[in-house]
């Protein structure tokens, strides 16, 4: 199978050459069997089968559910069953519906040919025609063959019913397979004999270098290539993009059929009419938002209680396929504000990807849309308590958020009243409102230092300094009647609390931490080993969520109780967990706050990673909790958690330390659990900066990977805050080394223990994550086996010394100003582009790379990417040069010339350099390829106390890719559930693919067969897949020979960095801009996995502004 999808424009799908005779067959034999006695009785059932679906109380279709028509129970035994079709929900869940439109996608010039409007290709789905439907079904397949995978498994339901139901027709039947059958293992032969000389593979994009070079501040000689690809409106850089856009589409062509597969495991296993946890306000509306199967994005309701009568007040996909937005190359929703009366909501749509929004007002009585509008707005909007007037910030032209402003409702723009300008370049604006509603707070924050500022929201005042800011402290503020509680890093690495009355109650009013303190009253004390992270405030509780060895806790203080001294935490009983204050999504958590504030009820969420996310309302005085929401997991294969482990484990650092690591895998496919031991194939996941914490949230995208024997870890190393403040602050300025130590040691630690080898390891990260990759990829290229990053943040030098470059100044306090020598040197030390190892490139040293970036993003721009990529490519060729020229033979190929390598390649991933046999992804059964065994693998190395850094065995020799996709998006990505679904099975795919896992996933039923290098299946009784298939599921294996070598351009396509675009030209690249995408109109929410977790609606008021999304939460860096 998997070597006939690589010809499949040659090959139609097999009912061409028996199906449609024996589908006839089977027509035929189910129109004689229905005798005229039973014609009636099979109308009356399908009238009432249709009957029975089309009612109010009928479930509602999930996207690509099946329709069984009749079901069984409507005919009695003696009754042969009828044909079992297959039937979409509605028409707006088909591929070619407007509501399956999504923006913000990476060009490829090559698919779609002439640039600008290019034609949409169909969007991969699970719905398919009918199985009664042969034109349709036949037009389907024709247009686009692989999509004979997606029908494959009702065809066999189909053919199994009625070889039951008919076991008369079982030898016609077989008649007709047989010759399906036949015509298979002629063509496996035929592509078994052919084993071409010169491969047909695309040639790597190549760039030319246009050597650039200036002094810096410390008079050192500074060398950059590729400069001059920052020019985003030069079409030639553009070209350049699209070159290497389509480069890894064809690269990754051969795991289409993988990508689908995983596709639609991802969409079976979501609930696509999820609602979220509702909450009921003051004008007695319950107020909710929920999915809409087949639909991008979410549909924004309330209900009232009594009635039972539904409005949607806002409709994401109406609003992203209006008029007014129906040409933007992205859509998202930023946010969506409720007046305090409840009559008004204001919605900010960011249109580009570059986080700034378009403000519209609805007013919900009417339903009629303001004609107020505010552009240019961060995410942070409040209303005055009399709905009279919106507070909000704007960014500056290096997007940071420096005004805040109030606009009259009604009145127009431009008289809007600047309440306060941020002078320093260094301060960024937040804004929220108080737990009790009381006063609007603005937070002016560096990444040290900050100062706050309150409005009361009853009347039209100016803002008010709380504390005036000090140099290196930071503090956060609530209001609770008549005292102001503070949480301050001031001489407390962890934090501590006080409270001080409110300003109104204090003669004089102090103006200084110092006099401040007088006031003072300590509410909890500084804690050597417990971080204060978070906390809220209700009516009779203060509610502090705290972080102690990597874990989290809840701790619940009675306000009504003298001295704070009435207290409890809230328990869990699993030790790797996540928890969050509110529910996932932001409407209703902002929502949910005003509601709570009078009330003993604490709303939280709580998830692990085998724990699907619970939305928990906790009654802080009877101490009960009470789930009223929880993450439904579908699927063919119902989840059980119990098959699934997660634990702590803990790495010596190179400097001795312990750095934790959480991971989750499948018992039943541990390889260090079996006799001998295998290694499985692993996911080592890590951010480590800004003191984010990367906690183990439930995915069920993640499943995918466990049930293909998969391990995921995340690291939890320096420069996050899991184990305190401390923890971050050695992790950062020049220690920062400490973060990319800490990785490559829970790497090594990972291998030692057998949980997997270097062989079988893949690392991600992104933004500030995507740091961490470059940097271990440079140091120890070897220990990885591939690599995937997004929006990685990796010219850090150049970054850092060109002010003018969005949030630099803003990160100083981060990474350090390389204006100071010191900070220099250790920037050069791990700076990804700086440290490129050209002769290991060419030596194959590298792992495999894919590496993603936004063409819109203003967090790291998208040429930090796109640079790194064309110097990888350009270091490799002039070493391979210089090797070749020594007389030296380059791993990967039998020859010196790396491009002679001889490659078969079968579509599902079966790939033999030369001749040497390779493993079948899809029977997952076959003999190691030579060159694929590592003294890693060997389970008694694996067991052992080996020094990783010395094994020289360990080095893979094979041709690595090094892949780019650049979308139009913004830090993000682009939007949509289901697009973004597509993209993830790319990833997943690039994994799977790179690691040799299997192609399936592998159910509980089957068993390992003992063996040192490789895990065949053997089975004691059918295993169900996910499809519902009584087959035998594909054994994971510890090898797979590797894809279709990189072969690499000779020929350089010059680029002139000087080019000044004429204005027409500008306007042609705007529109490039705009249609840079691989399947034009698609849009993906930013900041994560929006399919899946819907965590990234969770937004926080924390001050740091990384290189993630500026209000996600500080867990929400480990997304994938």
């Amino acid at each position: 199978m998997a070597t006939l999808m690589n010809d499949v424009q040659k090959w139609t799908w097999f009912a061409r050459v028996a199906g449609v005779p024996l589908w006839t067959h089977i027509h035929a034999s189910m129109s004689v069997s229905r005798s005229a006695s039973t014609t009636n009785l099979h109308a009356s059932a399908r009238s009432s089968a249709a009957a029975a679906s089309s009612t109010p109380t009928s479930p509602p279709l999930s996207h690509g559910q099946a329709v069984l028509v009749p079901t069984e129970d409507h005919l009695p035994p003696s009754i042969p069953r009828p044909l079992f079709t297959t039937a979409s929900a509605s028409a707006e869940n088909t591929p070619s519906s407007p509501a399956r439109t999504s923006r913000g996608r990476p060009a490829e010039a090559s698919q779609h040919g002439a640039r600008g409007a290019s034609p949409t290709p169909p969007t991969t789905s699970t719905v398919h025609p009918s199985l009664d439907d042969l034109p349709a079904l036949d037009e389907y397949i024709t247009s686009e063959p692989s999509n004979l995978l997606q029908i494959l498994p009702d065809l066999i339901n189909v053919l199994e019913r009625f070889c039951l139901d008919n076991p008369d027709t079982c030898q016609d039947v077989w008649s007709r397979l047989k010759v399906t059958l036949e015509w298979i293992e002629r063509r496996k032969a035929t592509i078994a004999m052919s084993l071409p000389a010169k491969p047909d593979r695309p040639t790597s994009p190549a760039c030319a270098p246009f050597p650039q070079e200036w002094n810096n501040v410390h008079n050192q000689v500074i060398h950059d290539d590729y400069a001059y690809l920052n020019q985003k409106d030069n079409s030639q850089v553009l070209d350049y993009i699209d070159r290497e856009n389509a480069y890894s589409s064809k690269m990754l062509a051969n795991t289409k059929p993988l990508q689908k597969l995983l596709y639609k495991e991802f969409v079976s296993r979501i609930d696509e009419a999820e609602g979220s946890a509702s909450v009921i306000m003051s004008d007695g509306y319950e107020y909710y938002t929920k999915k809409i199967p087949g639909e991008e994005y979410r549909v924004h309701s309330r209900r009232n209680p009594e009635t039972g009568v539904e409005e949607v007040y806002l409709n994401e996909n109406e609003l992203a396929n209006s008029p007014a937005f129906a040409d933007a190359s992205f859509f998202h929703l930023g946010f969506a504000k409720h007046s305090h009366d409840m009559k008004l909501v204001a919605y900010g749509v960011d249109l580009s990807g570059n986080e700034r929004n378009s403000v519209s007002f609805i007013n919900l009585e009417t339903k009629e849309t303001l004609m107020d509008r505010l552009e240019g707005v961060y995410e942070d909007l409040e209303f005055s308590n009399d709905s009279s007037c919106v507070y909000y910030t704007l960014l500056d032209e290096h997007e940071r958020a420096y005004q805040l402003k109030r606009h009259l409702i009604g009145s127009d723009v431009a008289t809007d009243q600047v309440l306060y300008h941020e002078e320093d370049e260094m301060f960024f604006l937040t804004m929220t409102k108080s737990c009790n509603g009381e006063y609007i707070i603005l937070n002016s924050s560096a990444q040290v230092t900050s100062e706050s500022r309150y409005i009361s929201a009853n009347a039209k005042d100016l803002p008010v300094v709380l504390i005036p800011r000090k140099e290196n402290i930071q503090y956060t503020v609530e209001n609770h009647d008549s005292w102001w509680y503070i949480l301050t890093n001031d001489d407390a690495k962890n934090k501590w609390m006080f409270r001080v009355p409110a300003l109104d109650k204090m003669d004089p009013k102090p103006c200084s931490w110092e006099e401040w303190y007088e006031h003072r009253e300590t509410v909890i004390e500084h804690r050597d080993f417990v971080l204060i992270e978070d906390y809220q405030l209700r009516r009779n509780h203060l509610v502090v969520f705290e972080r102690s060895n990597c874990l989290q806790n809840i701790r619940i203080i009675d306000l009504t109780a003298p001295g704070f001294s009435a207290y409890h935490y809230v328990g869990f009983g699993e030790m790797v967990y996540s928890l969050w204050p509110g529910s996932v999504n932001e409407e209703v958590a902002d929502l949910s706050k005003t509601a709570l504030y009078d009330t003993n009820i604490l709303r939280f969420t709580y998830t692990s990673f085998v724990q699907p996310k619970q939305v928990v309302d906790y009654n802080m005085d009877t101490k009960s909790m009470t789930v009223v929401h929880e993450e439904r997991v579908n699927g063919d294969v119902p989840y059980d958690p119990s098959v699934y482990a997660s634990r702590r484990l803990f790495a010596t650092g190179s400097d001795g330390t312990t750095v934790p690591i959480s991971l989750v895998y499948r018992r039943d496919l541990l390889g260090s659990n079996m006799n001998p031991p295998v290694p499985n194939p692993c996911l080592l996941h890590s951010y480590g900066a800004y003191g984010a914490c990367t906690n183990p949230i439930f995915s069920t995208s993640r499943l995918s990977l466990l049930d293909r024997g998969f391990v995921y870890a995340i690291a939890h190393v320096r420069g996050g805050a899991e184990m305190g403040n401390a923890w971050y602050e050695e992790g950062k300025l020049w220690k920062k080394p400490n973060t990319f130590n800490d990785f490559v040691s829970t790497a090594e630690y990972l291998c030692k223990e057998g949980y997997t080898s270097p062989s079988k390891l893949a690392i991600y990260g992104r933004s500030a994550g995507g740091l961490l990759i470059g940097a271990s990829v440079n140091m120890r290229p070897e220990l990885f086996r591939s690599a995937l990053t997004e929006v990685p943040f990796v010219d850090v030098i150049n970054t850092m010394f060109d002010t003018s470059i969005p949030w630099v100044s803003f990160e100083y306090e981060e990474w350090g100003n390389p204006t100071n020598y010191d900070i220099y040197e250790c920037m050069k030390s791990y700076c990804p582009y700086t440290n490129v190892n050209g002769e290991r490139l060419a030596r194959n040293e590298y792992p495999h790379m894919l590496i993603v970036g936004g063409l819109n993003d203003p967090r790291v721009a998208f040429f930090e990417p796109l640079k790194w990529v064309a110097k990888m490519r350009g270091e490799r060729r002039k070493w391979r040069k210089i090797l070749e020229k020594q007389g030296s033979r380059l791993p990967g190929s039998p020859l010196r010339n790396h491009s002679s390598m001889r490659v078969e390649e079968d579509s599902l991933g079966e790939f033999r350099a030369g001749t040497t046999p390779g493993v079948s992804i899809v029977s997952g059964v076959g003999r190691t390829p030579s060159w694929a065994g590592s003294v890693m693998d060997s389970p008694v190395v694996a067991n052992s106390n080996f020094n990783v850094n010395g094994l020289d065995g360990s080095r893979m020799t094979e041709e690595r890719m090094i892949l780019l996709r650049i979308n139009d998006a913004g830090h993000g990505g682009t939007s949509g559930t289901y697009s973004y679904l597509e993209d993830l099975a790319l990833e997943y795919a690039f994994l799977i693919y790179t690691l040799g896992a299997p192609m399936r996933p592998i159910f509980p039923g089957f068993k390992m067969s003992e063996g040192p290098s490789l895990l065949q299946g053997t089975y004691s009784g059918p295993a169900a897949t996910l499809y519902g298939l009584h087959e035998h599921a594909s054994a994971m294996r510890p090898q797979v020979v590797d894809g279709v070598a990189d072969s690499d351009g000779k020929e350089y396509e010059a680029i002139d960095r000087d080019t000044r675009s004429s204005d027409e030209e500008s306007l042609s690249n705007d529109r490039r801009l705009s249609s840079c995408n691989y399947n034009s109109n698609k849009k993906r929410k930013g900041g994560g996995n929006v399919g899946d977790v819907e965590e990234t609606e969770y937004r926080s008021r924390g001050n740091r502004g990384d290189r993630g999304q500026s209000r996600l939460y500080q867990w929400l860096a480990n997304w994938f």
